[in-house]
């Protein structure tokens, strides 16, 4: 995953449909909620959880302009935007900014859009809202449950990743302690 300290130019722009918006964006509101049924079990402790579906994600876009580049290219930006309800099928854009990618935001159709804000000095702020698009997939059902039992305690330790490190570090300590003048 990029961070903005090495790649601060992907944090800056919005990329819909394969264009770079002008100007500076800031995305907030980018959540990824995931809604769950839980069954509280009468008289005992605990609960039952059933995944019951996660909720398309919304997101605010602010892009300032501040120049004549950024004015120039905001209205093909706009059509861009606006192509998501143009025409009788409201169609989905391909979406592309760090933060979204990190929450699996790929795809998205325009919800609002605010009036412009003037900040005095000549630059302006665009203010759209988003919503993503993901078609209708097959529920998760319900989690499985941890096992404390030795089988499955045998198993994890199998599929340990660190196995072979763990292996190594040992018989180096092993090698060490060797070499100790007070070790009989």
């Amino acid at each position: 995953m990029p961070n903005p300290v090495d790649n601060p130019e992907l944090y800056d722009v919005l990329v819909l449909g394969g264009v770079r918006s002008p100007g500076v964006v800031k995305i907030s509101g980018a959540q990824r909620k995931i809604d769950w049924d839980n069954k509280i079990a009468k008289g005992q402790k605990g609960a039952t959880s059933t995944l019951s579906g996660i909720p398309l994600a919304e997101f605010t876009a602010e892009f300032f302009l501040a120049d004549t580049e950024d004015f120039d290219a905001w209205p093909a930006f706009l059509q861009i935007i606006n192509s998501t309800i143009s025409g009788t099928t409201p169609k989905a854009i391909d979406v592309y900014h760090p933060d979204l990618a990190e929450q699996g935001i790929v795809s998205v159709v325009k919800v609002t859009t605010e009036a412009t804000k003037h900040d005095g000095k000549g630059g302006q702020t665009k203010i759209v809202k988003f919503q993503e698009y993901s078609p209708p997939k097959p529920k998760g059902g319900s989690p499985s449950g941890s096992s404390s039992s030795s089988s499955a305690k045998r198993e994890r330790e199998k599929n340990d990743p660190n196995e072979k490190a763990k292996a190594e570090l040992a018989g180096l300590v092993a090698q060490y302690e060797s070499t100790l003048p007070w070790k009989l």
